[in-house]
């Protein structure tokens, strides 16, 4: 078996097998993308401030792990139970 080498040709996950935003509903393109700490669901996170991405999340902070953390806006706010 040859072993593979090299950057893949098409980094883009295929339109339909994209997974959508707990927050805003719109699909995640598998980079501008993060997991909430709380609920474990996917949010969009621009990684840029140019970017045209909606932010549907937070960064916080953990006092026990003394750690950042990403939390989408509903944890966030306190509206998931």
């Amino acid at each position: 078996m040859a072993e593979q080498t090299g950057t893949p040709e098409n980094l883009e996950t295929p339109e339909n097998e994209l997974e959508s935003c707990v927050i805003c509903g719109e699909a995640l393109d598998g980079i501008q993308e993060t997991s909430c700490q709380m609920c474990g669901g996917k949010f969009h996170q621009p990684w840029s401030q140019d970017s045209d991405i909606p932010q549907c999340g937070r960064i916080g902070s953990h006092e026990d792990a003394l750690a950042i953390v990403f939390l989408c806006d509903d944890c966030y706010y306190g509206r998931r139970p």
